[in-house]
């Protein structure tokens, strides 16, 4: 190749990588940086404009929550505790609403209804209570629904409750006899809280529900004790073989806290 060609050649080249470097540099002007809300997957998101940087794709599609069991249990007269196991299966989500419903049926048909509303923090399992509802007939199955749950991104988290003791026994004489479930919980955590409910169930050495109730508390002091009690006007059972406890408290409520002075 004569001197004249590559002389050319160089001149091309030059010319082409002046206007490619142009290129680049009006094209990352013009083309706008990654964002959460452009519909692409970059920036390090996991799906298209969510996570990495960007908020949980569970907020995109939570995981509805997974209801393990429904159960009931006769509480004395035309009584019944009814009760439902259920899980958060999101890991960034929890909701301070979750409305519920609990049905009871005979072998004719509807004989309670009662709706509710809850709250769940993530990846939590709870016992969902309904206790002593009023039947005019002997109810033979239960059913549970999720109504509506408003998930929102998981930023509170339950205080530390540790119970110390659970007891039952069965208290009164001849046919006035009725069951009593009590339990020592203390505040581990470094705030006190006004208001927290518990729940207390009782089941047999076979799994089964007996009785199941839901108590409210007030004013547990940072670093202060309370005493939990549940009473059945019914003989549930001489011995049991589990008693659940479970305190808990709504940290969606902004007032329930009591910050340290």
């Amino acid at each position: 190749m004569s001197w004249r060609a590559r002389r050319q050649l160089a001149a091309i080249g030059l010319v082409l990588a002046v206007a490619a470097g142009a290129t680049l540099w009006f094209g990352a002007r013009l083309i706008p940086p990654p964002t959460c809300f452009d519909n692409r997957q970059n920036n390090g998101e996991v799906g298209v404009d969510c996570g990495g940087p960007c908020v949980p794709c569970e907020l995109n599609n939570p995981k509805p929550m997974t209801v393990f069991w429904a159960r009931m249990a006769p509480a004395g007269g035309d009584l019944y505790d009814a009760a439902a196991q259920a899980e958060n299966q999101n890991q960034a989500l929890a909701s301070g609403a979750v409305d519920y419903e609990f049905t009871l049926f005979d072998e004719l048909g509807l004989v309670a209804r009662k709706t509710g509303t809850t709250f769940i923090y993530p990846q939590e399992r709870l016992y969902i209570v309904e206790p002593a509802l009023r039947t005019a007939r002997k109810p033979v199955r239960v059913e549970f629904r999720i109504l509506h749950t408003a998930w929102r991104l998981g930023r509170e988290s339950p205080p530390q409750i540790v119970v110390e003791r659970r007891g039952y026994e069965m208290a009164g004489e001849g046919i006035r006899r009725y069951s009593v479930a009590d339990a020592d919980i203390f505040n581990a955590s470094p705030f006190g809280i006004r208001s927290f409910e518990t729940t207390i169930a009782l089941f047999d050495t076979a799994g089964n529900l007996i009785g199941v109730n839901k108590v409210s508390g007030e004013n547990l002091a940072a670093g202060g004790r309370a005493k939990i009690k549940s009473l059945w006007p019914s003989a549930l059972a001489d011995t049991i073989g589990t008693i659940e406890v479970i305190p808990r408290v709504n940290m969606f409520d902004p007032d329930v806290i009591v910050k340290p002075q």
